[in-house]
């Protein structure tokens, strides 16, 4: 008697998505950063007794590790370990009144079914 292997496929995980409203800020900002600059990294931390939280930052290097959003405006990047608490999320810019900011929906959808959160720009903490 032989043994077989099973092989089971995973339904992908939606990555992240960025909207052109999102694009066009984060290529303004990428314009006015240094040269080093490659990207904006978007990242998870731990926020204490509030759960996780998200920002975004200045990205240095992209490594093999990373999902890349591109187009021909700038390059999103995020690690496998942040994808996984963002997976489905979506980043827009939006302008409330006097307020612009990015908007992380549907941020820990699947971990801690939070709807969103907003954030103020790079290298800025954001909160749920």
């Amino acid at each position: 008697m032989t043994a077989q292997v099973l092989q089971t496929e995973m339904p992908a995980r939606p990555m992240l998505n960025v909207t052109d409203a999102a694009l066009e800020k984060l290529a303004e900002l990428l314009t006015s950063a240094g040269d080093d600059v490659q990207a904006i990294r978007v990242f998870v931390a731990g926020g204490g007794c509030s759960g996780m939280g998200y920002g975004m930052t200045y990205a240095d290097q992209i490594t093999e590790y990373d999902h890349v959003v591109a187009d021909d405006r700038c390059k999103v990047v995020i690690d496998a370990v942040a994808l996984n608490y963002l997976a489905g999320a979506e980043i827009d810019f939006v302008t409330d009144g006097l307020n612009p900011s990015f908007v992380f929906r549907n941020a820990f959808q699947s971990s801690q079914g939070s709807g969103g959160g907003r954030c103020g720009g790079c290298g800025g903490g954001c909160g749920r």
